[in-house]
């Protein structure tokens, strides 16, 4: 019996076909530099990722890769002053003293958001924010309701106050608008402070 020369060939193209089809699973996409892998883990605020966060001991610098860097009270002023201003942009204030503070002559370095720094001998000493856009890593801010505070720490009236609703969340102090509870946080502090009581 003999195959005709197309029947060869087609026959010849099937066993072929047949032998390569080994079916197997497609492989697991692999991440692509288009398609990151994300770490997982909390968010970190906005700003502290290449910015500056408050807190209770003095301030921490964030840089662009989520690396911090603390700035704790009696870190010297010059040191401090140049980190902020690197941090949140533009030129060092102009650095003030008043000499009729309580603890004795103090210096400030007033930056435009809000944020103003006290110095005593040459050493930063404390800080005070009136504006938003900046908060403690754990989210406490100028602005937030007493409620919304309420929720993420304990906050305590200073009811011998003469300044106003003042009160203290943990290691931070500040003062809302009114004693309502819905009255928002209208300025924080922590440390030195030059307020005449």
């Amino acid at each position: 019996m003999r195959i005709a020369p197309r029947t060869a060939l087609a026959l010849a193209a099937l066993v072929a076909v047949a032998a390569c089809d080994r079916s197997q699973p497609p492989a697991a996409a692999t991440p692509t530099p288009a398609d990151p892998v994300r770490a997982e883990g909390p968010a970190l605020p906005a700003q502290s990722i290449g910015g500056l966060a408050i807190e209770g001991e003095g301030l921490r610098i964030f840089d662009a890769a989520g690396g911090a860097r603390a700035l704790p009270f009696e870190t010297p002023q010059a040191t401090v002053i140049a980190a902020v201003a690197a941090s949140v942009g533009g030129a060092a204030p102009e650095v003030t003293t008043n000499s009729e503070c309580g603890a004795g002559p103090v210096q400030f370095a007033q930056f435009g958001n809000g944020l103003q720094l006290a110095f005593q001998d040459s050493k930063f000493a404390g800080w005070t924010l009136d504006q938003e856009g900046l908060s403690t890593v754990d989210g406490v801010e100028v602005g937030m309701s007493r409620a919304a505070l309420s929720a993420n720490r304990t906050v305590e009236m200073q009811e011998d106050s003469t300044l106003g609703a003042e009160f203290s969340a943990g290691d931070i102090s500040g003062f809302f608008a009114s004693t309502a509870a819905d009255s928002p946080v209208i300025s924080l502090y922590a440390g030195l402070t030059c307020f005449f009581r």
